[in-house]
């Protein structure tokens, strides 16, 4: 049976689900399976390369391993334009058949479909049907071939039917289409009976800014799309637009990569867009009962969705919890084997991971990473809802043993197995059909705790390892897998020898405060032992390859880490605020009635190491308050850093005032002294800080961005951001 590999980045989108529908129904119909690679991120450009990134990205290596007869690329969804040469790299050393559906930018043939015939169909529509004259057509940048393909569609209709006619040339995305709604409401610009767009998105978006303009949609003028996108079809009004346009170009790249890789004969099934008629056009009947039913609707969706989401907060921290605890590597597919079912819709699941990943115990955060080995150990592999079964070694070039077994052909999906850039292996989910698979937050928890368990298992191999090397007995702390002191002790006299200053901080618990989720009171020494893990959990979440980390008592740990070129107050703050937020994340999907509020002080390491411990020691125990909670200066630097994470929240004097049990005046007087700056400043600076996030990283509207940086009023914060930056919110997005 012929394997037909597909390269995509993470499938978040209703298009991307389209396409693979198309491609796995003709390349079944052919007797082919089809192998999906993908993640569950997609970086931008302007993010720094991560180690999770690589992580991610390493599934892409599997192109090198595998046993594929050809490959589409969806080129057009990677937004990296380096990870797209990396993957046609690896293509080109394979020497099989490639199909880019995205293009040609990166040489490999391409495929197009037919799309004059469905616009001019619809345009027909608006004419003959809603007895439209005046038209205009929202086409996409100038000179792109698929905006070419539709405007060529919209010039036969209305020459045609000797209608007036206008080009507004766009750019598949919001702004150009928000100017142009802008100019109609402001009759800038001749309002026309219709406007056909070249997608989706910018129909949608018209259509929002001419009805928040006070012009009727379709009352007024009517609006279609392209594309057959969920955010049309969901739309109050639902937009007239076209849909099949992925499954087509789906269709259309497996057969000819299925004809020129020397598949079967595949005949050419023809075009299958068509009209998804929606209100946009007037072709839903009574407007009222309809808009009812869509607000209904949604609100309900909304309500199964809050129901959903705190289902799977509770289900992801029993995983978590327990993967983090496993002891073997059959623990842990137990774990995979009981819980697999909050991944829905699955035929079959699949883990793999590489055969060494126990290997070099000395050396626990090295793992293969690329390319991956000639064998692959399938871990267990599951159908759903029936027990899990263990396997053995198998070809990586199988992909899954079950592919080496006859077979009905079958959709694979593989994401990667990796902690960070620690790559362990990947997992493959069999689905009956694309809209089966989501890229959802179970999934991305489900496979980290895998991952994560891994990593575990080989910092235990670790442990093991130096507790037979070293005469010390006590090396390590056996409840966490921390060093112990004398562990950090010798750890700190070996780092003597290297060149890299290192910094250390102390961390232990000055406090219990009740949690949001249990205001009520419990056993003291249970509370205590509860709050001792959380803060050791997420200490050891943040460690990774970079921090060393130690557990000196039950509740006082050490993290030593490297200095760069700042001193180690800036460093231990910035892992402060991780502890914090990881703190109160964790506890969301716990039961602690109490959360640790973690005290903490550093230093450079100095030598001998057993007196530099010693004085950050005595440090720690004379500056700690002994009272219950934080009071001044370390309660207000606690403060301030809230305001910093989540400046949208409601702050003000009295709130602060009130948590520092002092008056407003003596609050702006210590805010003043210790920080430089006034509350008022700091806050807006935290605010418009986390503006310029948002406008850059979201396409939120300048209102949302304005109440989701705490603001009640989008003119106040326009002028606040034009004080602060010298331009408007909307300059600033675009100028970036």
């Amino acid at each position: 049976m012929k394997r037909i590999g597909v390269v995509i980045p993470s499938i978040t989108d209703d298009l991307q689900t389209q396409l693979l529908d198309g491609i796995f129904k003709t390349a079944s119909a052919a007797d082919c399976d089809v192998i999906v690679l993908t993640t569950m991120t997609n970086g931008l450009e302007f993010h720094v390369q991560s180690e999770i990134m690589d992580g991610e990205e390493s599934i892409y290596c599997l192109l090198e391993r595998a046993a594929l007869d050809g490959v589409l690329i969806a080129s057009q969804y990677f937004v990296k334009e380096s990870v797209r040469r990396m993957i046609s790299e690896k293509i080109r050393r394979t020497g099989i058949p490639c199909i880019d559906l995205g293009g040609s930018s990166l040489g490999f043939e391409t495929v197009s479909v037919p799309q004059d015939d469905a616009v001019y169909e619809l345009t027909c529509h608006l004419i003959e049907k809603h007895g439209c004259r005046e038209l205009m057509f929202l086409a996409g940048h100038e000179g792109n071939p698929d905006s070419e393909q539709r405007m060529s569609g919209f010039l036969r209709a209305v020459n045609e039917h000797n209608c007036t006619h206008e080009i507004f040339y766009g750019d598949f995305w919001k702004m150009r289409a928000e100017e142009l709604g802008n100019e109609l409401i402001h009759h800038k610009r001749k309002c026309p009976d219709a406007v056909v767009c070249a997608n989706d998105i910018m129909a949608v978006t018209l259509c929002d800014v001419l009805q928040k303009g006070g012009i009727n949609v379709p009352g007024d003028i009517i609006v279609t799309g392209f594309d057959g996108h969920i955010i049309a079809i969901s739309n109050f009004p639902s937009i007239t637009t076209i849909g099949g346009i992925m499954s087509e170009t789906g269709r259309a790249g497996t057969e000819k990569l299925l004809r020129i890789s020397g598949g079967m004969p595949v005949p050419d099934s023809g075009n299958d867009l068509h009209i998804i008629y929606g209100a946009s056009c007037g072709c839903v009947e009574k407007m009222t009962d309809y808009q009812t039913a869509a607000l209904q609707v949604r609100e309900q969706i909304r309500r199964d969705t809050e129901v959903s989401d705190m289902l799977e907060m509770r289900i992801n921290a029993d995983v978590i919890t327990r993967a983090s605890a496993v002891e073997s590597l059959s623990e842990l597919t137990d774990i995979v084997d009981q819980t697999a079912h909050i991944i829905k819709s699955y035929r079959s699941l699949h883990l793999c991971i590489l055969p060494d990943w126990d290997s070099e115990p000395e050396q626990p955060d090295i793992c293969r990473t690329k390319p991956y080995p000639g064998q692959m150990l399938c871990a267990v592999t599951k159908e759903a809802w029936k027990d899990g079964k263990s396997g053995s070694l198998f070809p990586t070039s199988q992909i899954v043993p079950m592919l080496a077994k006859p077979h009905e052909p079958v959709l694979l999906i593989l994401l990667p197995l990796h902690a960070a850039s620690q790559v362990f292996g990947y997992c493959g989910f069999v689905y009956e059909k694309a809209a089966d698979f989501k890229a959802s937050v179970m999934l991305f928890n489900l496979l980290s705790s895998v991952a994560n368990g891994l990593r575990i298992l080989r910092h235990r191999l670790y442990a093991e390892y130096l507790q037979k090397t070293v005469e010390e007995a006590s090396m390590y702390d056996k409840m966490t897998d921390m060093l112990s002191k004398k562990g950090l002790l010798l750890y700190l006299e070996n780092q003597e020898q290297t060149s890299r200053n290192k910094g250390i901080m102390l961390v232990t618990i000055a406090m219990l405060t009740a949690s949001p989720n249990n205001m009520s009171s419990s056993i003291m020494t249970d509370n205590v032992l509860q709050s001792e893990l959380l803060l050791a959990n997420a200490i050891r979440l943040i460690s990774g390859r970079k921090y060393q980390t130690a557990r000196l008592d039950k509740r006082t740990f050490a993290i030593v880490f490297s200095l760069e070129e700042e001193t180690p107050e800036y460093y231990a703050e910035e892992l402060m605020i991780q502890l914090e937020v990881l703190i109160r994340k964790m506890q969301e999907g716990s039961a602690a009635a109490f959360l640790p509020e973690p005290y903490y002080v550093c230093g450079e390491v100095s030598y001998p190491a057993e007196k530099c411990l010693s004085e950050l020691w005595e440090s720690l125990s004379s500056s700690m308050p002994a009272e219950k909670g934080f009071t001044g200066i370390s309660q207000l630097k606690k403060l301030r850093r809230e305001i910093h994470k989540a400046p949208e929240l409601d702050w003000s004097l009295s709130v602060l005032a009130k948590r520092l049990n002092i008056s407003k005046s003596y609050v702006q007087k210590l805010y003043k002294e210790h920080f430089g700056v006034s509350y008022i400043d700091d806050l807006l600076e935290a605010r418009i800080g986390m503006a310029k996030k948002l406008l850059l990283t979201t396409d939120l509207r300048v209102s949302e961005v304005a109440s989701s940086c705490g603001y009640q009023n989008a003119t106040h914060f326009m002028r606040q951001f034009r004080a602060k930056t010298g331009m408007s919110p909307s300059e600033y997005r675009e100028r970036q």
